[in-house]
């Protein structure tokens, strides 16, 4: 029995340091909890059809079956690369941390816009008072028109901005490399926020510039792929989609009586550039280095 004894504890104190040793040479990840991680990008956006419900004292009236597009500039080194100017494309913006193995919340930004297509048959119900507006006047009911962007034009090019919070899952895909010097990581994620717009709007011979609104949520879901390099910087390649709901939009800065409704679905997808940092050592070895 005393024999027994002897060598299980003689097996245990010879083990410990094997084990402790495998341990402190696993290979550290991306994805392993302290890690915290940003990232810049640019994207493309695509919109569903959606009605728009315009209402003000002396109007109220529904554009249904309306179509809009993003506006993204030409690429262009001092748009794109100039800190000055980096916020005017449609950017995406984040930051995040992995609280656990392989899970991470995120915070930030996607700075979209939706701009209102012409030339476009929609229908008009609703009601005009007289003397309101020079084309539109009365009642209608279920009237195909066309939009003449030089009598009317909605638009949230100073900002259709989705500002998220992400709940992401992440796998290790591949790696290279005896200090991981080259690895692909997949991600999946759940987000949700409110809808920050700036809206520009022309109708009754007024145009009205930059109106900012918290003007609802958005809930949605995207899958990305992070390509690492040296364990601090990627590229990442990620698409999503997202419904927005927008119950209360600002057309006129002076004047809070005068708003939109809308609701719309998105599909966007954008390229970004990130970089990595290690606040935390957790990898199953307590006396590892900072990484």
């Amino acid at each position: 029995m005393y024999r027994k004894l002897l060598f299980i504890f003689l097996l245990a104190v010879i083990a410990n340091p094997a084990d402790a040793q495998i341990r402190k040479h696993q290979r550290k990840r991306s994805t392993n909890a302290g890690t915290l991680f940003f990232y810049w990008g640019y994207n493309r956006t695509a919109y569903t059809q959606s009605s728009i419900h315009f209402i003000g004292s002396d109007y109220d009236f529904t554009l249904k079956g309306v179509k809009a597009t993003d506006r993204q500039p030409k690429f262009g080194a001092n748009l794109y690369l100039n800190p000055a100017n980096i916020t005017i494309p449609q950017y995406n913006f984040r930051i995040g941390y992995y609280f656990t193995e392989k899970w991470a919340l995120s915070l930030g930004v996607d700075h979209f816009n939706y701009v209102m297509s012409h030339d476009k048959e929609v229908m008009l119900d609703g009601h005009f008072d007289m003397g309101v507006d020079s084309l539109w006047e009365g009642n209608y009911n279920q009237e195909t028109t066309t939009i003449d962007p030089n009598h009317f034009h909605y638009e949230h090019s100073g900002g259709l901005n989705y500002l998220r919070i992400e709940l992401m899952r992440s796998f290790d895909l591949v790696e290279l490399g005896d200090q991981r010097q080259f690895a692909i990581t997949g991600n999946v994620g759940l987000n949700l926020g409110p809808m920050l717009t700036t809206t520009n709007f022309l109708f009754a011979n007024e145009q009205s510039n930059r109106s900012t609104a918290l003007s609802g949520y958005g809930v949605g879901a995207n899958a990305s792929a992070r390509i690492e390099f040296f364990k601090h910087v990627f590229i990442q390649a990620e698409g999503g989609l997202a419904f927005a709901h927008l119950p209360g939009v600002k057309t006129r800065s002076d004047d809070r009586n005068q708003r939109a409704k809308q609701a719309f679905g998105l599909a966007t997808y954008n390229v970004s550039l990130g970089l990595m940092f290690y606040i935390k050592t957790k990898n199953g070895c307590d006396s590892c280095p900072h990484w």
